[in-house]
């Protein structure tokens, strides 16, 4: 994993409920693969690596989301893409 994540987007990340945390981290995993923080393509197989089912994934991204850490394009039949947000921020 590449770094450094920002101190307040960890922050917000931990504070929400069940996996947002690591579906947070596994996302920035990502990032560190691709080098790219804009159209991350999430897959459910890429979740299951680090045990985390494609239900609570989209849980965490939608907690994520709501706490406007990322925001996801999601298309039906596809992996959802996600772009991290670090503007605005906040501790």
């Amino acid at each position: 994993m590449k770094g450094p994540i920002p101190l307040p987007w960890l922050c917000g990340a931990a504070r929400l409920p069940g996996k947002a945390l690591l579906v947070g981290l596994i996302a920035y995993y990502k990032v560190g693969l691709t080098q790219k923080t804009k159209g991350l393509k999430l897959s459910t197989a890429l979740f299951e690596k680090f045990g985390v089912s494609r239900q609570a994934a989209y849980r965490g991204l939608a907690a994520l989301e709501s706490a406007g850490l990322v925001s996801v394009d999601r298309r039906l039949g596809r992996c959802p893409q996600v772009t991290i947000r670090k503007k605005g921020i906040k501790a």
